[in-house]
């Protein structure tokens, strides 16, 4: 009895889908009969990947706000350092001019702007705490 390759190669393609079929039903009756297991599994896996997605974008945006209040405050006590320069130059200029007689209207107007810049500024700063 003469077999050909062809039948040969045939069957033993059909053998191997037939284990393939056989094994992969044996798994999907052991999924159906633990579904709530292979789901419980899953759930808790992509609800802790989310809650770690959630985690780190949490702590990403915390950090930039706090960047952000941080940059705001320093930016707010460089603009009162500067503010109290000024009010000293202002006050003194405007002393200068008042009492030498040289722009008395001007003096006092500087020294006005002085005080209302001085107020200004030391309330903010206290403000800010």
């Amino acid at each position: 009895m003469k077999t050909s390759w062809k039948t040969l190669s045939v069957g033993i393609i059909s053998a191997l889908l037939a284990l393939m079929l056989i094994l992969s039903s044996s798994g999907l009756v052991y999924a159906q009969g633990n579904e709530s297991i292979v789901n419980a599994t899953f759930t808790s896996f992509f609800n802790n990947l989310l809650n770690g997605i959630r985690e780190s974008i949490d702590k990403f945006l915390a950090s930039i706000q706090s960047a952000f209040v941080y940059l705001i405050r320093r930016g707010i006590e460089f603009l009162i350092t500067i503010a109290r320069a000024s009010y000293i130059a202002l006050g003194l200029l405007g002393v200068t001019l008042w009492a030498t007689g040289i722009s008395p209207y001007r003096g006092r107007h500087l020294i006005i702007g002085s005080i209302v810049l001085a107020i200004v500024s030391e309330v903010a700063y206290g403000l800010l705490g």
